[in-house]
């Protein structure tokens, strides 16, 4: 979980220094006169002298657009003229931005939260779409990534209504950076489609995937948007929708190739492979599966590699593997790729959690127990779908064991995993599990309890 230190309060006023007060009309006049023009030479052409006095005077208030033309005049940014936010500052600000989001693609979760809570709190950021938007983002993205997933869906549902606004693209519009404001737009609507996903709301997942589909297709298609529609067939597969899965693939991959970059290719061949599966085409499915490898081995992206070997490797485990040999070699290389890229703890930990079903496939149970407790020691203090994992597969290893009292424990660990992911129909499910292995082992009073906590999940 994220903690925020210092609060909000201290960080607005250590940083209040760095934002004028001034009005517009006096910072006008001061910047002019720092520059040595007169208020001719920073009217002409398209503004009126008069206009620009009085804007001075205080006696009106300048427009978007007058403050945009006047601050090319000036050689500043309209952030300077019109809020008094100096470039140094806006300079300071992506720094930090930027060095939240290393850390964050490295693991450091917590550090990057914080980081992130205090930028939200400085004062300036609300004049600065475009950054509090990314900045929003990251912050969700760190939410996601501690396991705070409905705190994430929160802060992630309020920057699409944010970016889809009128406002936002006005002000994207006068920026010239309307590209930039839809890939923001289409990278929020993928990460709400995919934590709805993850907390097991597929009603919401396929809403706000589709919304999002509905509104920028028009524009074109980009990887990003391909990446997003990716994540809403995953949604569709999920649903258990057959029909809709077989059309939106193909759909879906007829874009990509139209659209024709590695990257678009093969986030809708390895989606498209899994549905593929699904409809009983494995010819076709390990054709759209070596496709997406070979493609994203062209990108040299260690990290994207790894997660979508590691990904290919759990789907076959899950789907009847017929070469168990050929799996461990994927998750032996994925592993390597994630550890060299520095991939989320989660990831690697997911990875190791694939490596120990794979023994309990090859009947070594006691290889997957000892393999299984690491990674349910790494993955302490982490809350999402990899910690329900951990403790589901121990349970199942204890199971295979023999030791129902340990399997039921671990079992528990998973469903609380879920409430406190808020993903309480997938909790109830769990706890019925927990339910069932205390009834097998004989423990009749702990088996009721377990029950009816499944039955107040379900009742929630």
């Amino acid at each position: 979980m994220i903690h925020i230190k210092g609060g909000f309060a201290s960080c607005a006023a250590s940083r209040e220094s760095d934002v004028s007060s001034t009005n517009v009309g006096g910072r006008l006049q001061a910047l002019r006169k720092q520059r040595g023009m007169t208020i001719a030479q920073v009217a002409e052409p398209g503004l009126r002298e008069e206009d620009v006095a009085a804007i001075e005077d205080g006696m009106r208030d300048a427009s978007a657009p007058e403050i945009r033309i006047l601050a090319d005049r000036l050689g500043c940014s309209p952030a300077e003229l019109g809020h008094g936010i100096t470039d140094r500052y806006v300079a300071a600000l992506h720094a930090r931005v930027a060095q939240a989001e290393t850390a964050l693609r490295q693991g450091r979760v917590e550090e990057a939260g914080q980081e992130l809570a205090r930028l939200i709190a400085e004062p300036a950021l609300r004049h600065l779409p475009d950054l509090c938007r990314r900045v929003g983002y990251g912050y969700a993205l760190a939410l996601e990534a501690a396991g705070n997933r409905p705190a994430a869906i929160e802060q992630l549902t309020v920057a699409l209504d944010e970016a889809c606004s009128d406002h936002a693209e006005t002000t994207a519009a006068l920026a010239g950076v309307e590209a930039q404001l839809r890939e923001q737009r289409i990278s929020i609507a993928l990460a709400l489609c995919r934590c709805h996903r993850e907390v097991g709301d597929l009603p919401s997942a396929v809403r706000v995937g589709e919304e999002a589909l509905e509104r920028e297709v028009p524009s074109g298609w980009t990887d990003r948007l391909v990446e997003l529609a990716s994540t809403l067939l995953g949604a569709y597969v999920e649903r258990g929708d057959r029909e809709r899965m077989a059309q939106f693939a193909t759909d879906l991959l007829e874009e990509a190739d139209r659209i024709g970059s590695p990257r678009a290719i093969a986030a809708a061949s390895w989606n498209s492979a899994v549905v593929a599966r699904i409809l009983d085409d494995p010819l076709e499915a390990d054709l759209l599966s070596n496709r997406a490898l070979r493609l994203q081995a062209e990108l040299d992206d260690g990290l994207a590699m790894g997660r979508l070997r590691m990904c290919m490797a759990q789907y076959a485990l899950r789907h009847g593997p017929q070469d168990v040999e050929r799996i461990g070699q994927m998750l032996t290389d994925a592993h390597a790729e994630l550890v060299a890229a520095s991939a989320h703890p989660g990831d690697i930990v997911s990875c190791r959690l694939a490596m120990a079903r794979l023994d309990l496939l090859r009947e070594e149970p006691q290889v997957a127990l000892e393999r299984t407790l690491s990674a349910v020691e790494q993955a302490a203090g982490m809350v999402g779908p990899v910690a329900v994992e951990a403790h589901e597969l121990l349970a199942e290893v204890y199971r295979a064991l023999g030791r129902l009292e340990k399997a039921a424990l671990a079992q528990t660990g998973a469903a609380q995993a879920l409430e406190r992911m808020t993903a309480l129909r997938p909790a109830s499910a769990a706890w019925m599990v927990v339910a069932d292995l205390h009834g097998d082992a004989g423990r009749p009073e702990q088996g009721r309890a377990a029950l009816e906590q499944a039955l107040m999940c379900a009742a929630l």
